[in-house]
């Protein structure tokens, strides 16, 4: 593509992200956009760009917000960019110097390079590195993640949440000014005008995956849930516990990247997004990373997962000299499990019937009327699938005595 068609937004960001600032000393070639379902609230291009003079390849992704009004006015796009803007520019810079006091190998690096950024109204955007090119890739949607990965995952979570845990007990004032600002998106979920409904649709069909005559107990549990599923997951996703750290906010497996070794086993990983990044317990990010992608395997050993993340977590805390059991005590993680992990059951719910849909049935908001937004979550899917993991989340939850 000539240089001259690209948008004067994109050459704005493109040339911000550059050393030079003069995006004319390459030639620019955009790829294919984002498949449908890789970015909800707007699109990414990926671009590559070649040094004239040297010839070198730089390989970016250009996340965009949608500028469509209506799309806007009905969904939180702005706050959404300027949230995960705000992340990569303000808060994690901070956090990531802070860490170098500590050795490099308990130091959390899995967040994506930023090169530029645009807040601008209308035109948000954030350029990124593309770690396509490091051999980095997305796991299959529909398959469950087993035991490799929750292992992988569970550490870097605990190192994640250990850098602003310590940065907290250390500097509490500068922390509450570094969060203040992101905004808890969580808490205006309420306000989406098709979140209420299409949450207490998808619990009532999974509710049909629980089978009469076998999971009565767990019936009787559930049922009486679903009319206030609402009302659960706001106290959930509002839960207030003082053990509260910097949260990635948006923890399916669409928002994380892996490398593999030459067995296919996961040896590293990047997570993505950050649009619902804010100050909150950590349990909302586990609870959502494991009820919206484990399998039955790793639901079943629950408590070996959480005690692995506390072992990350406390080991990293120790290099700030930082006492685990008065940050965060394995007792209390246990505590706002029961209190904060519903947000987790919530959001796996209706991330897994996502995930089921038929690649033809997956949509971007873009796509659909604005008074019909809930379409977003329908569609051919595949029912077998989708029975399969609600029931093991579900029973789960029921055996556990989590609702």
């Amino acid at each position: 593509m000539s240089n001259s068609l690209i948008s004067p937004q994109i050459h704005e960001a493109l040339s911000r992200a550059l050393d030079s600032g003069n995006v004319d000393d390459f030639e620019i070639t955009v790829h294919d956009p984002n498949k449908k379902g890789e970015g909800y609230l707007g699109e990414m291009l990926y671009v590559t760009l070649k040094d004239r003079k040297t010839l070198q390849d730089k390989h970016l992704i250009v996340k965009q917000a949608f500028a469509e009004q209506p799309l806007r006015d009905a969904l939180p796009i702005r706050t959404a960019y300027v949230n995960e803007i705000n992340f990569y520019i303000e808060v994690w810079p901070r956090l990531d110097e802070f860490q170098k006091t500590i050795p490099e190998e308990y130091q959390f690096h899995k967040v994506p390079r930023c090169f530029a950024s645009i807040s601008d109204e209308n035109s948000e955007k954030l350029v990124l590195e593309n770690l396509r090119f490091q051999k980095f890739r997305t796991h299959e949607k529909r398959a469950p993640l087993n035991d490799d990965y929750y292992k992988l995952l569970m550490k870097e979570y605990g190192r994640f949440h250990a850098v602003s845990f310590a940065y907290k007990h250390l500097h509490p004032e500068e922390y509450a000014g570094l969060v203040a600002n992101l905004e808890d998106m969580y808490e205006d979920f309420g306000d989406i005008e098709f979140f209420p409904k299409q949450l207490r649709g998808i619990f009532e069909l999974s509710l049909k995956s629980l089978q009469p005559g076998r999971d009565d107990a767990a019936i009787a549990r559930f049922k009486p849930y679903i009319p206030d599923c609402m009302e659960e997951f706001t106290a959930a996703a509002t839960c207030r516990t003082r053990y509260t750290c910097l949260t990635h906010g948006d923890c399916w497996s669409n928002n994380m990247m892996f490398k593999y070794d030459e067995s296919g086993k996961p040896i590293d990983v990047r997570f993505l997004d950050f649009q619902l990044a804010r100050d909150a317990s950590p349990c909302s990010d586990l609870s959502y990373c494991i009820y919206s992608g484990a399998s039955k395997e790793v639901l079943d050993n629950l408590d070996a997962y959480l005690q692995l993340y506390h072992q990350s977590l406390s080991d990293t805390l120790r290099q700030f000299g930082c006492d685990p059991n008065e940050v965060y005590p394995f007792i209390e993680l246990k505590r706002d499990w029961k209190r904060c992990g519903k947000l987790g059951f919530s959001m796996g719910l209706m991330i897994w019937k996502v995930k089921c849909l038929l690649e033809s049935e997956i949509k971007d908001f873009k796509d659909i009327p604005i008074d019909e937004q809930e379409q977003i979550f329908q569609g051919a899917y595949d029912e077998e699938a989708f029975k399969k993991v609600s029931r093991d989340v579900i029973l789960h939850m029921y055996e556990n005595d989590f609702f």
